[in-house]
């Protein structure tokens, strides 16, 4: 063989196992390639809320169904004569993973239909009018009455192979058989005895969702109302209204209605607005009858578990974001913006919550606790890559998999987990159910292929809790952010130190003590007070301290406070607002590496300070203040001593407490805020020879002062930059 062909042989060797690897990357890895984002958002990093972070892909699109291969007929392989889908608006499935479509019909909602498909996602069906009982007419004839479903919105099939139709347009629910035979009307009651209260005379019925339990409950939504879902019993009885959402007021608006009661007047009662409820977007049922309910307009507690009795949210919901933080202001066609729309809603046997932002064409997927797992999808108004929408209008679920309709390009699109989000999805449960030392394998492996899922380390973490390994457990905690989980570990951690070490802490204890007790008898008994550094305006600065009205006396009277100390202060009053973030206990901390700003910090610190002196100086110039801006400035740098000092406290105690001991932490704070309100109210009158009087006024008016030179600053601000711009295009035409 020679030397070329030798080389040949090589080359395609190597070329062969390229491709191979090429194509095993692919294969193994092919659920890294989706077309649309995937992304979750990390809690509790720092104080300015949840943090979007890109995460592996745990679902991916299976397939995506258009309208002919939705009415193509299995046995023929050909599209079904007739067959057109107009308007996709509603998707469900049976217990069987059959699938049924809701099409709106024409415009106005005419010609609606209930579409079927089998568990392979082919036609079986259609579902056009509603077929009323057999009736006997007075020749002997048997005829049956038809009925159509204008407008429809919803269809729901219940466990019992029976099928809801809601109605939209004629005002009722049709509850029939899977092939459209009439079983039960559900319409308005008229008020009677019985439910006049309990329906309001300008209530309208214009049904939008269904549901029902197991034993034979129905809810329905009426679009508009926000008095909750009609409920109805087995035997069809209007039982009265379900769950409704509540009122949140704030304080201004507490106090704002309260005046208005007060002080009532026509101009007011004309402009007074009813403070109503935000209405259901969806409404859904697990499979231990618990309702689930979808709110639009909210910005927080969208989603709620309703308990199947009293219908009150059992879910830790209020203060959590189900959508997105952002709103995307390219305006469409009706001059609005975009904003997250959560319209849909469905929930799987494990409790997993999957809501549609109809908007954005978003999936959401949260726990039973509700944290967010990931959310995938999009298209806002283009949807030209599959998993991605157009106007997506419905969810459901089938097993696993996520159906979703797009309403404008009437498909269907199938979302089935990848391996890494099926296991995701079953540690997730195991470890909600408890099943922690099953569960940390997986939960290594799990963040061995992304490290930006941030149940995998509460997951991870729990495990080493139950495990005993409290020091790994706080290790992965803190890497997650889990402050609930690393309180916990931390707390038996803390225990076992406390066991092996209290002879020694014990004895450190009295040592210190006794100390303390030498030094201040040593002291009386020489009648000398400690100097620190002989400098005497370090002990005037401690003097103000102990003795505020002799200190500041003596600042004003005779021309002492060093402007270097005040300065060495106002530097450690910054040191310890930065330290105090960067050293304090994880517990009690909001820290993000990623946003923490050290020149934000200044500003908050030195520049409120200086901000406060010369706005001060402005107004008590004005007010026959006798204070000098250098007496202005050491006063209130000597009363930030209490504060500095409560930091240093802080920091320590807080990398020892737990949560439940904070309060010791307030405590503090407290203190030496109020300590250093007393020592800059005595320093304030003193130099300005001001009453109690005068000194509020004067205070009232420095703060207003403050914010008025704020808004100076800023306003030069925006005149620079637009100068700046100004000269800048000025130049570029003149170099054109």
């Amino acid at each position: 063989m020679t030397k070329k062909m030798l080389r040949r042989i090589v080359a395609v060797i190597f070329a062969m196992i390229i491709v191979a690897g090429t194509m095993l990357t692919a294969f193994a890895d092919s659920s890294q390639y989706v077309s649309y984002e995937s992304y979750t958002y990390w809690d509790n990093i720092s104080g300015s809320g949840r943090k979007l972070v890109y995460n592996r892909p745990m679902f991916e699109t299976k397939d995506v169904y258009s309208t002919s291969e939705i009415g193509t007929d299995p046995a023929t392989g050909k599209v079904v004569d007739g067959f057109s889908i107009t308007e996709l608006v509603d998707v469900c499935t049976d217990l069987d993973g059959n699938i049924y479509l809701l099409d709106y019909g024409k415009e106005g909602g005419a010609n609606a239909k209930v579409i079927k498909l089998n568990a392979n996602y082919e036609y079986i069906g259609t579902v056009e009018k509603v077929i009323g009982p057999e009736v006997q007419g007075e020749n002997g004839e048997v005829t049956r009455e038809e009925y159509i479903f204008t407008g429809a919105k919803n269809i729901y099939v219940h466990s019992d192979k029976t099928l809801y139709i809601c109605d939209t347009l004629g005002k009722r629910v049709f509850r029939t058989d899977l092939n459209g035979n009439l079983l039960d009307t559900f319409v308005l009651p008229k008020p009677d005895e019985k439910n006049g209260s309990l329906i309001p005379s300008d209530f309208e019925f214009i049904p939008v969702k269904v549901v029902a339990d197991s034993r034979g409950y129905i809810y329905i939504l009426s679009e508009g109302s926000y008095y909750g879902a009609l409920l109805y019993a087995p035997d069809k009885t209007f039982i009265g209204f379900y769950g409704a959402n509540t009122v949140t007021n704030g304080i201004l608006g507490a106090l704002d209605a309260l005046m208005n009661r007060m002080f009532p007047n026509n101009e007011k009662k004309k402009n007074q607005k009813r403070a109503l409820p935000f209405t259901f977007t969806d409404i859904v049922i697990d499979n231990k009858d618990f309702i689930y309910t979808a709110t639009d307009a909210a910005n927080r507690g969208q989603l709620r578990k309703l308990n199947p009795g009293a219908g009150n949210n059992i879910l830790d919901s209020n203060n959590v974001n189900f959508a997105d933080d952002s709103v995307n202001y390219s305006y469409w066609t009706a001059g609005g913006a975009f904003r997250n729309s959560i319209n849909g809603l469905a929930v799987d046997d494990n409790e997993f919550m999957y809501a549609l932002d109809i908007n954005f064409g978003r999936v959401f997927v949260y726990d039973a606790q509700c944290r967010m797992l990931t959310a995938f999808g999009g298209g806002m108004n283009a949807g030209t890559q599959e998993g991605t929408f157009y106007n997506a209008s419905a969810i459901s679920l089938k097993g696993q998999d996520i159906l979703v309709v797009d309403q404008l390009n009437n498909n269907l699109t199938v979302f089935t987990p990848t391996d890494y989000g099926s296991k995701v999805l079953a540690l997730t449960r195991m470890t909600i159910d408890g099943d922690y030392e099953k569960s940390r394998e997986g939960w290594e492996e799990v963040l061995k292929l992304d490290k930006n899922l941030q149940v995998a380390y509460t997951g991870l973490a729990r495990a080493y809790l139950a495990h005993g390994e409290y020091e790994k457990a706080m290790e992965i905690a803190l890497d997650g952010f889990d402050r609930k989980t690393y309180a916990l570990a931390y707390e038996y951690e803390r225990q076992e130190i406390l066991a092996e070490n209290f002879v020694w802490l014990f004895t450190g204890v009295i040592l210190i003590a006794a100390v303390i007790i030498v030094l201040v008898v040593l002291n009386k008994r020489r009648k000398k007070a400690v100097e620190v550094s002989g400098d005497g305006e370090v002990k005037l600065m401690f003097k103000t301290l102990i003795h505020p009205g002799l200190g500041f006396e003596e600042i004003k009277d005779k021309k002492r406070g060093s402007f270097r100390v005040a300065l060495v202060i106002l530097t450690l009053f910054y040191v310890s607002s930065v330290i105090k973030v960067l050293w304090g206990g994880f517990l009690f901390t909001n820290y993000d590496p990623g946003s923490f700003n050290s020149l934000w910090v200044f500003v908050q610190s030195f520049g409120l300070v200086l901000l406060w002196v010369v706005a001060n100086w402005l107004v008590t110039s004005l007010a026959s203040g006798k204070g000098k801006v250098k007496e202005i400035f050491v006063v209130t740098c000597y009363a930030l001593v209490p504060i500095i000092v409560e930091r240093l406290i802080w920091i320590a105690l807080s990398n020892v407490l737990l949560p439940e001991e904070a309060s010791f932490l307030g405590i503090l704070s407290t203190v030496s805020l109020l300590y250093t309100g007393l020592l800059l109210v005595i320093g304030m009158m003193r130099i300005h020879d001001y009453t109690m009087g005068k000194f509020i006024g004067t205070t009232l008016l420095s703060i207003l002062g403050m914010a008025a030179i704020v808004f100076l600053i800023i306003l030069v601000g925006i005149l620079l930059q637009q100068l700046g711009g100004f000269f800048m295009t000025l130049f570029t035409e003149l170099l054109m």
